[in-house]
């Protein structure tokens, strides 16, 4: 029998809204070896660890990964099983762990194990465990229902990590991991789910950090056909948004029915703006992605047609990373509150389905 000192059970339980892989144990042991130990390495280094030591043989690949909790260095080996897990393979490990006096000792069994005893100080991590990390990580990309790292990800958040550590009072560093439903390492374990911290921390970033006015409704508001905010713009240009944060870890595509209730929060709210000055010009959808396929033949692109000739308003679509990109170049540059209100966010809405280059030319970031 399988010993205690399994990791699964601290994982924490899986969320409604979060996607269903249908990848099973059988397909995680038919991945090739060579992207176990990605994927793995993509894990155990996801919350600031670093892999500082490499080797492999014939039974196994192994990681020596580092920590600093507390200012102290704390190195764990884990091992990678390039086949299913017997008492000989945790024998084995549990004697290099004591030779090389290690703090802690992991392996993981990507193929299964047998019935084993694991004694203390070495943890076995089974397929099931394995999988549903691999479903909450925001750097893995789902391609053809297998998993692969998202290495494009990766630097971005690096990158972001590094600049925004320091000038980050809105949590815009958190703010990609959450727009894939998933919780960065610093927010495990919040009550609240990750599409909703999505939604109150770009609210909070758009009127904290780059000047917008405006009212979040959000789940205080669930139930009565509302936008999840109206901003309202900075500077002297009067005109509103109505943003929609949709949380998706595989990027949103607009379903005919999201397209009806956008066009029906346009009717609820547009008289009221109307007569406040700030009439409706945008209906943004902030997400992680945009499924569909480059240039014109792009699904949002009949969205917007379809919605400027219902309603006279333009969609747009922007990502979170590049949200994010624009409020650590804003934080970095150390902008007055003139100078933010004066970026021509029209200018970039008007582009509508908004990529990076486009905040160059049209903020000038």
């Amino acid at each position: 029998m399988i010993a205690a000192q399994t990791s699964g059970s601290g994982l924490p339980p899986r969320r409604p809204t979060q996607a269903s892989r249908q990848f099973a144990a059988e397909d995680l042991a038919a991945v090739e070896r060579a992207n176990h130990r990605k994927l793995i390495q993509l894990l155990l280094t996801e919350a600031g660890s670093r892999a500082v030591e490499f080797q492999t043989s014939a039974n196994y690949d192994e990681l020596m990964v580092e920590a600093m909790p507390l200012w102290r260095r704390r190195t764990v080996r884990a091992r990678i099983a390039a086949a299913r897990v017997d008492q000989v393979a945790i024998d084995q490990l549990a004697e290099a762990s004591v030779q090389a006096a290690d703090v802690e000792a992991v392996i993981f069994a990507p193929h299964g194990a047998d019935a084993v005893s694991v004694p203390d100080g070495l943890t076995l991590v089974l397929p099931d465990e394995i999988i549903a990390r691999l479903e909450r990580c925001p750097m893995v990309v789902w391609k053809d229902n297998k998993p692969a790292p998202a290495y494009l990800r990766v630097a971005a958040q690096r990158d972001l990590d590094q600049v925004a550590f320091l000038l980050d009072p809105v949590g815009l560093r958190w703010l990609p991991s959450l727009s894939r439903n998933e919780y960065p390492p610093d927010l495990e374990g919040q009550s609240a789910s990750p599409d909703t911290l999505f939604e109150r921390m770009a609210f909070r970033l758009f009127t904290s950090c780059l000047r917008f006015g405006g009212q979040r409704h959000g789940e205080a508001d669930r139930g009565k056909r509302l936008p999840d905010a109206v901003l309202t713009a900075p500077g002297t240009d009067r005109y509103s948004i109505l943003l929609d944060c949709k949380a998706s870890a595989d990027g949103y595509l607009m379903e005919s029915d999201h397209y009806l209730r956008f066009a029906k929060y346009i009717d609820t709210l547009g008289a009221g703006l109307d007569a406040e000055g700030y009439p409706i010009r945008y209906m943004l959808i902030l997400s992680s992605a945009f499924s569909g396929q480059e240039g014109d033949r792009h699904p949002f692109h009949a969205r917007a047609k379809a919605l400027k000739d219902d309603k006279q308003v333009s969609l747009a679509y922007l990502t979170a990373d590049i949200l994010a990109r624009i409020a650590t170049q804003v934080e970095q540059g150390e902008m007055s509150p003139r100078e933010r209100e004066e970026l021509n966010w029209g200018g970039l809405l008007a582009k509508g389905l908004v990529h990076p280059s486009d905040v160059d030319t049209e903020l000038g970031l």
